[in-house]
């Protein structure tokens, strides 16, 4: 009889260590266990409308000091991130540079968890046309003004310039006749002058 109880609190005795030890278990591995992604600005897989100034990863555990970085790369293979990561509890945030083109945008992550040991992932979200400021058609028309000017002054001006190479020919047929009379004043002259040289005769 006494045999059968001393089994009997063996039993209970054992089972009460191996409940204790599971539980040990179960309240040490949330502890030892990776960080996990719980949230983001953007979302996983958004499409936007307008352009985000930073990216925003929340976990479920506060993030570990260390070598924690956020990559933001562009459809056109630029990467797009600005300064360096900042860690506040749980989130990791880093500020990112203009996005000015339309597409996917990959965000690659390596953060250290809180049980020392770091993680990489990616998440992915896509920037529309509607977020991309478009170039305004009026400064590029403006720039190209200047020559279009700069061209019909000169077109302009190259009747003028053969004015002023020339000045008699403003005048026309007038010119001729001043001409003319110009001359034959001075062909009368020196008829004059020779007749009234000593000497002379009326038939010279």
């Amino acid at each position: 009889m006494t045999h059968t109880f001393t089994a009997r609190r063996g039993a209970v005795l054992i089972g009460s260590l191996s409940a204790a030890l599971l539980l040990g278990f179960g309240a040490a591995s949330p502890a030892l266990a990776h960080n996990t992604l719980i949230d983001s600005s953007p979302e996983d897989g958004a499409e936007l409308d307008s352009a985000p100034e930073e990216v925003v990863l929340t976990f479920n555990a506060d993030v570990g000091e260390g070598n924690n970085t956020i990559v933001v790369t562009g459809p056109d293979d630029a990467t797009y991130e600005d300064g360096d990561v900042e860690v506040d509890g749980n989130t990791a945030s880093v500020a990112l540079q203009p996005l000015e083109t339309a597409g996917e945008y990959t965000v690659g992550y390596r953060i250290v968890s809180a049980d020392g040991h770091p993680i990489e992932e990616e998440m992915a979200f896509t920037l529309t046309e509607e977020a991309v400021p478009e170039e305004p058609a009026e400064e590029s028309a403006q720039e190209s003004a200047p020559a279009d000017a700069q061209g019909s002054d000169e077109a302009e001006a190259s009747p003028g310039d053969t004015s002023t190479a020339d000045p008699m020919s403003a005048f026309g047929p007038v010119a001729g006749v001043v001409g003319g009379i110009a001359i034959l004043a001075l062909v009368i002259i020196l008829i004059v002058r020779m007749r009234n040289r000593p000497g002379g005769s009326d038939g010279a």
